[in-house]
């Protein structure tokens, strides 16, 4: 009998250590899968911003008749943070000569300029290969719809050195062997970087994802258990445990309480790693946003906030464009949707915003502009935006909407919702409302925001945004940035499912 149920014990601590090991190569399998998916979300974004870049730059190359002048002054700002080449190109009659270059001195393809005239006039991203040199690069270009479709965008971005990228300890590639290869299959010849020798060693998985025109191949290995040290030595622990219960049924009870607190700090665990997947999320997210500015005679503060514990991006943004001492135009702005796709739309309107606000349009001009850029039946996303010019020292505000809510203006002690002219949100059609002109006191704040701030399922709106009157009263004495802190404290609430972007200006009279 007591051998009958040592074996019985023995069998069946056989088989939990097998399920165990099979449990844990899954869970790996599974974590190191969401990882290279996470990478290849970066790449697609960056790609994203990359094609609205080239296509801004195109844009304002129409626009100014391919002015070498314009061009450069254009790229100059793009060059600030990259050693790029930049340059502009016009193809005549099957011939393509250079109109302006700014950067390094452009290396171009084995087919010369002639790899540039056969591209098509669809502003889609073209990658074009690696360069070799010291540093090799990437080139990529962009030919605008817009126009004669005869002006083309080149670009080249330098590899890091050897191919070898950099991974900081705090670095959402921090823990992983990645390597990323131009075209389908991981080509050699084609290795864009890497975070550790080529070929990446160990239980390697890959993906491939469009990048632009073409794509990228991701192949990635964990030199580390993903799970923790714990997971890796489970099913160890679980045929130790199962033969100390084999010699006797007294054992049974602890077996069962520890493989219940190992599930649990399992389920711990896994809980952390889900929230460092989704950190990659909020990272490109807050990538996209741009930093809030330092203006001269107006004091700026902006939050964003995710709504959604899930691995997607949002489509609220914002941005503050100085204008002169006391003077700026503002944003804010809600993509309908959530994902790549809205992160997409809002980085192309963002941008958009700033090239037509730099060739020196108005705010109402804008935002009428801003209008062609998506149609809701085609793009199937809508967008609202408010737009408004500050002049603090003339103590005049100019403000258009597409569907947004009007700003908060607190000053003397009192709250207001400023109303402005309003039209359909963009992508829906129809015309853009004229710009209003409003007075200002000689101090005061004024408070942009999206839905999220204001409303909650169930409730009327009116009362949402009486909510946000009262809180921004109660917070006036407060330095700006501790401001709509208490805002976002006092506004959100638990289950809250969209994201809110809160921006406050303020000038001091």
């Amino acid at each position: 009998m007591t051998v009958g149920v040592a074996v019985l014990l023995l069998a069946i601590t056989a088989g939990l250590t097998f399920l165990t090991w099979r449990v844990d190569e899954h869970s790996e399998q599974r974590l190191l899968a969401r990882q290279l998916a996470q990478v290849g979300t970066l790449l697609t974004s960056q790609a994203a911003v990359l094609q609205v870049q080239l296509a801004d730059m195109g844009q304002v190359a129409v626009n100014t008749g391919a002015r070498p002048d314009t061009f450069a002054r254009w790229a100059a700002r793009q060059l600030q943070q990259t050693q790029q080449s930049l340059s502009l190109w016009r193809v005549t009659d099957g011939q393509v000569s250079q109109v302006a270059q700014q950067g390094l001195e452009a290396r171009l393809p084995a087919d010369g300029p002639a790899a540039l005239g056969s591209l098509k006039a669809d502003g889609s991203l073209n990658v074009l290969g690696i360069l070799p040199g010291d540093p090799d690069r990437l080139a990529y270009a962009l030919r605008p719809a817009e126009g004669a479709g005869d002006l083309v965008i080149y670009a080249e971005s330098p590899l890091p050195k050897g191919h070898r990228l950099p991974v900081t300890s705090d670095s959402p590639l921090s823990g992983l062997d990645l390597a990323l290869y131009l075209g389908p299959t991981a080509d050699p010849e084609q290795l864009l970087e890497s975070t550790a020798p080529v070929p990446i060693r160990g239980e390697t998985q890959r993906t491939t994802v469009p990048f632009g025109t073409g794509q990228v191949t991701i192949v990635g290995a964990s030199p580390t258990h993903l799970a923790g040290g714990l997971a890796a030595a489970l099913p160890w622990i679980v045929l130790a445990v199962g033969v100390v219960l084999s010699l006797g049924a007294a054992a049974v009870v602890e077996y069962v309480s520890r493989r219940r607190a190992v599930a649990e700090r399992l389920a711990v665990e896994n809980e952390r790693l889900y929230r460092q997947q989704r950190g990659i999320a909020g990272t490109l997210q807050h990538a996209l946003l741009p930093p809030v500015p330092e203006l001269e005679g107006v004091e700026v503060a902006a939050r964003y906030v995710a709504g959604v514990d899930e691995l997607d991006v949002g489509g609220d943004w914002f941005d503050v464009i100085e204008k002169g001492p006391g003077r700026c135009v503002f944003v804010v702005g809600d993509i309908s949707g959530r994902g790549l796709p809205a992160a997409t739309t809002m980085a192309s309107l963002r941008f958009a915003v700033r090239a037509y606000l730099a060739e020196g349009h108005d705010i109402d001009v804008v935002l009428t502009k801003l209008r062609r850029l998506i149609d809701v039946d085609v793009d199937h996303q809508f967008a609202t935006v408010l737009l408004g010019e500050l002049d603090s020292g003339a103590g005049r505000l100019r403000l258009v909407s597409a569907g947004h809510f009007g700003p908060l203006l607190v000053a003397d002690g009192q709250g207001r919702l400023l109303e402005c002219p309003v039209s359909a949100p963009v992508g829906v059609g129809g015309p853009a409302a004229s710009a209003a002109a409003l007075e200002l006191p000689a101090k005061g704040t004024l408070l942009a925001f999206t839905d999220g701030a204001v409303e909650r399922r169930g409730e009327v709106i009116d009362t949402g945004l009486d909510r946000l009157r009262t809180a921004a009263l109660d917070a006036d004495g407060q330095p700006l940035p501790s401001l709509v802190d208490s805002l976002l404290d006092a506004l959100s609430f638990e289950g809250q499912k969209d994201d809110t972007v809160i921006l406050g200006l303020r000038w001091p009279g």
